[in-house]
């Protein structure tokens, strides 16, 4: 299944709001994001400062002191939709914004940004919470489960036909928030083949000793799968769902099967070689990558 994912973050301070747009904007470390390809993102307001004026020109002079200034959005699809990359993948982002138009009113909206350099997109939109009354009111929007989970359903029947689904409706899991959610691609992308070659036994034949090679590294990917599986929607449902789980599972393995056919039919002392020129050769690539 490929579900439609929405995540909310409530920010109650200007600083929150700064910190936010840091990330949004590239000006600090985004350890998910690929430098090269953050030319490709897209900004509906050029700079944070001037999302920041756009945020403190809609708030009301008279508001509680610890009222929610602005709701940030993250709205993305599962990373396997076959949408992305394509025609559907335009038609999706445009119908998020247009959804978000017609729940906030555009007039609220300080900014929307598309972000491409990541590994999977995502549209992030910085909304003033405005009542139909003209009052800074979030929980209006976000109060209570029902009301998140009515959200829910509706963004999610917004791109149906573009094949996306919602999450298990009634499920008493917690969502991820936008912080979790961003933790998790970070852990997700941090993956690195550094097997650690078990010892040989006795009269042991190669063909069991390549079983136990193989059985450690995909021993060491499962918490890579894991956090995978983890940004596609709410943990419990990332476990029920088998089916998703084991497909990225199978697209985590076929990741180390040059290296399982690279030692197949090697010695200890041979498979050995083999790990340190591919540490030589990460060491390289990270160097090259630090030069831009």
């Amino acid at each position: 299944m490929n579900y439609a994912i929405l995540r909310t973050a409530k920010l109650k301070t200007m600083g929150n709001i700064a910190s936010s747009l840091a990330h949004n904007y590239r000006t600090i470390e985004t350890p998910n994001a690929d430098p090269n390809r953050t030319p490709k993102n897209h900004h509906s307001v050029a700079t944070p400062e001037a999302v920041k004026q756009a945020i403190k020109d809609r708030l009301p002079k008279k508001r509680r002191s610890d009222a929610v200034l602005c709701i940030e959005y993250l709205i993305t699809a599962s990373p396997e939709w076959g949408g992305w990359g394509t025609s559907k993948e335009d038609e999706f982002f445009k119908r998020v914004s247009l959804w978000l138009s017609d729940k906030h009113g555009a007039e609220n909206i300080a900014c929307v940004s598309i972000h491409r350099d990541i590994s999977t997109p995502h549209l992030v939109a910085y909304v003033v919470p405005i009542d139909p009354k003209g009052k800074l009111n979030c929980k209006d929007f976000l109060g209570g489960r029902v009301k998140l989970s009515r959200m829910q359903t509706d963004f999610a029947n917004t791109v149906a036909d573009l094949g996306l689904t919602r999450g298990k409706e009634g499920s008493k899991a917690k969502h991820t928030s936008i912080k979790e959610y961003y933790h998790d691609i970070n852990h997700a992308r941090d993956f690195s083949i550094t097997p650690v070659s078990p010892k040989p036994e006795m009269f042991e034949s190669k063909a069991r000793y390549g079983e136990k090679v193989t059985a450690a590294v995909i021993e060491q990917i499962e918490p890579t799968v894991k956090a995978a599986n983890s940004i596609l929607m709410d943990y419990e449902k990332a476990r029920n769902d088998k089916s998703v789980a084991e497909a990225s599972y199978d697209t985590l393995k076929k990741r180390v099967e040059p290296y399982l056919a690279a030692i197949e039919g090697l010695n200890q002392e041979e498979i050995g070689r083999v790990n340190e020129v591919m540490q030589l050769e990460s060491r390289r690539i990270a160097l090259e990558r630090f030069k831009y």
